[in-house]
């Protein structure tokens, strides 16, 4: 803030100082129409166009609603500057400038107000009036130049001139005074920015007492306005241009931020669908074998019993028990127990078709089932199971331990057509299988009909 001020201080002390050394080597006058129109034309544009660039920070609440004077300030200026620039008839070319500095000094001034007067002003649209009443000030003095008081008499202005750019001239100096105040209590650089701009303006107002059509000190006041002018569009550029570097990091920002929620969101996707699949895998499968728990069983065994009865195609099912179990976990402990548990379904599962599947039933009784398998099948398969793991070994602890199974199969519809009849007959079958001695297959008997 402080290099700004500086800086700016420095510009205005610069032309005031050139000023006087301008004044001490020029004489006479210099009429240049074309250069004339030139400057003013420029200036009316820049007033506007700054108009325009608060008025769109105004709508998004980015200034204060006092600022709604300095728009309309700026909107009457540039609408009679506009005008000023392009007339050559003498009295409306003094007329129209000294309203524009008039209008302009006295609507600046009005930043003195509450801002509750400047919100009510607003919701009216006050700068459009301003743009419509200064444009019809213009357009009059254009096609009825004889109609507008006397600016010039003798090559000199007359006293209603002086008079007009010396009050705006003050009212110009009076809003300098309420921004410097503003910047005492405030970090904003706009205070900064518009105090100058005043400063300038009321300066070249003052600078109007003394001048005379074309001489060396009107067109240093004129230089002073476009100075002014210059000033405040190049603070609303280099703002804009920190607008759009703040906006592109806001949205640098987001973006990465939009990017990282993504990443959250597909991670949390991700792990809700991992706990879902875990979920439903606890809910179908025994956690120490991995098998397919009861529930699961019964379910599918429904679907496939339905299909065999629809289509009259055989379905057997094996009761396995594993032998002497219960030895097994008084010496080696349930974790030896687990681990043969685990063993077992492992055989079980390498061993079948793709087609069948094995359940684990209650204890250390599993279930297989073999769709479009018939009662003889079924028992040449159980036999090489039975056999498969008879000869295989678990390693508990420093020991390896034999293990046998007990099977007993019933078959669909040669057995039973009803599940639980099916299953009570599987079941009977194995426990033959034990009573005659264990690590065999019994068969249960077929019943008298067909399906």
């Amino acid at each position: 803030m402080r290099t700004l001020n500086a800086v700016l201080y420095s510009v205005i002390l610069s032309f005031l100082v050139g000023g006087a050394v301008f004044f001490g080597i020029f004489s006479g006058s210099w009429i240049n129409y074309p250069l004339h129109a030139f400057i003013e034309s420029l200036g009316a544009f820049i007033a506007l166009l700054i108009a325009v660039l608060i008025l769109m920070l105004r709508i998004y609440d980015r200034l204060p609603v006092r600022y709604i004077w300095i728009i309309s300030a700026l909107v009457s200026m540039g609408v009679l500057d506009g005008f000023h620039a392009v007339t050559q008839e003498i009295q409306s070319f003094v007329w129209l400038h000294s309203m524009a500095m008039l209008s302009g000094g006295l609507i600046f001034a009005c930043i003195w107000l509450p801002d509750e007067i400047a919100r009510r002003v607003y919701r009216r649209g006050l700068p459009l009036i301003f743009l419509a009443s200064m444009s019809i000030i213009g357009v009059f003095a254009l096609i009825s130049p004889s109609s507008v008081p006397v600016m010039i008499e003798s090559g000199a202005f007359t006293a209603l001139a002086r008079i007009m750019n010396l009050a705006g001239g003050i009212l110009f100096l009076t809003a300098a005074g309420y921004f410097l105040l503003q910047q005492r209590s405030s970090i904003s650089r706009d205070n900064t920015i518009f105090s100058s701009h005043c400063l300038l303006f009321g300066l070249s107002g003052l600078l109007f007492e003394y001048s005379v059509p074309w001489d060396g000190i009107w067109w240093y006041w004129h230089l002073l306005r476009f100075v002014a002018y210059a000033l405040v569009l190049y603070y609303f550029f280099m703002l804009s241009h920190a607008e759009e570097r703040q906006l592109h990091l806001l949205n640098s920002e987001l973006e990465n931020r939009v990017a990282l929620r993504t990443l959250q969101l597909s991670n949390e996707l991700k792990e809700r669908k991992r706990m879902e699949k875990k979920l439903k895998h606890l809910a179908t499968h025994d956690p120490l074998t991995g098998l397919y728990n009861r529930n699961e069983l019964e379910r599918r065994i429904a679907e496939d019993l339905e299909r065999a009865a629809r289509y009259q195609h055989p379905l057997s099912i094996f009761m396995v028990d594993i032998d002497h179990f219960k030895e097994i976990n008084d010496n080696y402990g349930h974790a030896g127990g687990d681990r043969v548990l685990r063993s077992i379904a492992f055989e079980l599962e390498r061993s079948l078709r793709k087609t069948d599947y094995v359940a684990r039933f209650g204890g250390e009784e599993f279930l297989v089932v073999l769709p479009e398998t018939s009662l003889a099948r079924a028992i040449e398969l159980g036999e090489r199971l039975r056999h498969r793991i008879a000869s295989h070994e678990a390693i508990l602890g420093d020991e390896k331990v034999a293990l046998t199974i007990s099977i007993g199969v019933a078959s669909f519809p040669a057995i039973s057509t009803n599940w639980s009849d099916l299953l009570d007959a599987a079941d009977t079958a194995m426990y033959q299988a034990k009573h005659d001695g264990r690590n065999c297959l019994r068969s249960a008997p077929e019943r008298g009909g067909g399906l």
